[in-house]
């Protein structure tokens, strides 16, 4: 079948094209939007962290800064992650495309355009909702001053708060307006990083899954166009066929989800560290201003932030659990097979196969963690713990 790519993939491609990770565009014009990128995503982290070198040393600002600032930190190093392994994802691309182009039975085709489509529905609806709730959440947070002083007017106006600790170096009431755009864009430069690098990895993910299901499927039909009439040698040669087209496609899934995690195992387990320090600290944060500042806009704030955090933990960690239940669907497959009336070397195969299949694939980050929905728990477990460990001090 023809690889559909603007179909399943298109929007994948403009947002990765957007902040220069996309590998096909012309190199100038994309190193050019890399740089930018890079600079704007450098501007937007370090105007939070002068604020804490030119104001006296104080541990609720310094708190307040990294709970905030953490979370851009781990978007800027996955996108750091994505321009270091630009040949990989070239090489996605390819096997992908070099997988769609080798099914012809219809219903392995709907297998792997209904992954397609679900990655492309995720992404969608990830980015339409993103972009929305921060949208929302910066007018919100940014201008709810200059908001009420229209609607209920005081003697004096309200202070202009920026929604981030920041420090420019400029009169910030002069200047509000730049400022705030400013901040605008890098937030929205910072989004749009989290949100290509994220659903890129997601429907590479959901590809890997239709591959398993495809070979599940091919497993499952062997003996379809076998019956007793037919001899032994018959048997054996369409048996053998249709086991090494399951095996092939098994392989391709392995394979695939190799390259998965050689190519961003090792970010997502830096990304895994922090981003349990980051729940901690944010869920400490979330405390300090509920027990002293009382500030409805910061507890929404904070909320948001942990709620991303909690978000992307389990999608990361369903996405594991995911490959461990497609490899474990294939080996049971291969248990449920009527194998026994399969000719003799047939059932050799099988057995060896049975054998080979018995201990289930697992992707890791960097060789130390498994995601899966147990170490979904872990995680929030350790974050808890963390916090209590933070309370205590």
């Amino acid at each position: 079948m023809e690889f559909p790519e603007e179909r399943y993939y298109g929007l994948n491609r403009i947002l990765l094209s957007t902040v220069g990770l996309w590998p096909y565009d012309n190199f100038k014009v994309r190193y050019f939007r890399f740089i930018l990128t890079l600079l704007i995503n450098i501007s937007f982290l370090s105007t939070q962290w002068t604020k804490l070198c030119v104001s006296e040393h104080n541990s609720d600002l310094f708190l307040k800064i990294l709970s905030y600032n953490i979370v851009f930190i781990l978007f800027f190093i996955k996108y750091i992650t994505f321009y270091a392994i630009l040949k990989n994802i070239k090489e996605f691309r390819e096997r992908i495309r070099n997988n769609w182009d080798t099914l012809i039975d219809k219903h392995e085709i709907e297998i792997i355009c209904k992954h397609g489509n679900i990655g492309k529905l995720l992404t969608l609806v990830l980015t339409i909702s993103v972009y929305i709730i921060i949208i929302l959440f910066y007018i919100l947070s940014q201008y709810v001053s200059i908001l009420l002083d229209i609607v209920s007017p005081l003697n004096e106006s309200r202070p202009r708060k920026f929604v981030f600790p920041v420090e420019y170096f400029i009169d910030h009431d002069k200047y509000f307006y730049i400022i705030t755009l400013h901040i605008a864009i890098g937030l929205l430069i910072a989004t749009t990083n989290a949100l290509a690098t994220e659903s890129f990895s997601l429907t590479n993910a959901l590809h890997a899954f239709s591959l398993f299901k495809i070979a599940s499927y091919r497993m499952k039909y062997i003996l379809s166009e076998i019956n007793s009439q037919m001899c032994i040698t018959e048997k054996y040669a369409i048996s053998h066929k249709r086991i090494v087209a399951a095996v092939d496609f098994h392989r391709r899934a392995i394979e695939f989800s190799e390259l998965l995690k050689t190519s961003f195992g090792p970010a997502y387990l830096i990304l895994f560290v922090i981003g349990v320090c980051s729940v901690s600290i944010n869920l400490f944060n979330l405390f300090q201003i509920i027990m002293i500042e009382r500030d409805i806009l910061e507890i929404i704030k904070s909320s948001l932030f942990i709620a991303i955090h909690i978000l992307a933990l389990t999608l990361a960690n369903y996405a594991g659990q995911e490959f461990i239940n497609c490899d474990m669907h294939f080996y049971r497959t291969v248990c449920n097979t009527e194998w026994y009336n399969t000719p003799l070397k047939t059932q050799k195969l099988m057995l060896f196969l049975i054998q080979k299949t018995t201990k289930c694939y697992k992707v890791d980050a960097g060789g130390m963690f498994s995601p899966c929905l147990e170490g979904l728990a872990t995680s929030l477990s350790m974050a808890l713990s963390y916090f209590m460990v933070l309370c205590s001090i």
